[in-house]
């Protein structure tokens, strides 16, 4: 802008020549210094940035450092869980054969004892029947003393 009125002042005496010049001069002096403010401004900004980003690489890096801690740690404790967990699955396992085993055993005894009783049911059975047949056979054998009894009463009275 100043440089236009520079331009414009060709026919100017060597004083008024000077004035322009010192007015530009002082121009450029305080472009220079707004420009020398806005430099250090920048500077300034460009450190905090700096500075905010090695803070945020270092708490990236402790980040990632916190992340594959927890994460190793969580890895152990899943090698431990499936350790734990295969442990577990083989006694089951083992408890389930034991059970089938004994499951089968008592399976056999209550197929014994089944057997066992059905045999003394029949023999109850076997029991019950000559027991009948003995009631049968002291039944008879009464009668006939009862008979044989009163047969002889009847010849003791006869007499």
């Amino acid at each position: 802008f100043q440089h236009r009125q520079f331009q414009g002042c060709a026919l100017h005496t060597g004083s008024e020549f000077d004035d322009v010049i010192s007015r530009e001069l002082e121009c450029v002096q305080e472009k220079a210094e707004f420009l020398q403010e806005k430099l250090a401004k920048l500077e300034e900004r460009h450190a905090i940035q700096t500075g905010e980003l090695e803070n945020f690489k270092g708490s990236k890096t402790h980040l990632e450092d916190m992340f594959v801690t927890k994460w190793q740690v969580l890895e152990k404790e899943k090698q431990q869980t499936d350790l734990e967990l295969e442990k577990y699955r083989e006694l089951l396992e083992a408890e389930r054969n034991s059970a089938t085993r004994v499951q089968g055993q008592l399976e056999s005894e209550v197929k014994l004892l089944q057997h066992q009783l059905e045999n003394q049911k029949q023999q109850i059975s076997n029991q019950n029947s000559v027991m009948y047949e003995l009631q049968h056979v002291i039944s008879n054998i009464q009668q006939r003393q009862n008979e044989e009894f009163n047969r002889k009463s009847k010849v003791c009275s006869i007499q």
